[in-house]
């Protein structure tokens, strides 16, 4: 690979300035990822909610049918 034996002043400074930029990409990604998840829980969160409200009111439409008459879709009134 490498040659062997220590690095002189200039690449181990390079070679800090890449680890360097590599960790803060890393720390970087890994907020974006953090957003990205509270969103996607936040909006299952409001699904999860409509859909319970969608639930809710065709079951009570459901009880009120079995007393009204239904009319056909497209009557004409």
């Amino acid at each position: 690979m490498g040659r062997r034996g220590k690095l002189t002043s200039q690449e181990f400074h390079d070679f800090a300035n890449v680890t360097h930029a590599i960790i803060w990409q890393g720390v970087a990604a890994v907020m974006a990822a953090r957003i990205s998840i509270a969103e996607s829980h936040r909006v299952c969160e409001q699904t999860r909610e409509l859909l319970a409200g969608l639930r809710r009111r065709r079951s009570e439409g459901r009880q009120g049918r079995a007393w009204r008459e239904r009319r056909p879709l497209r009557s004409r009134i």
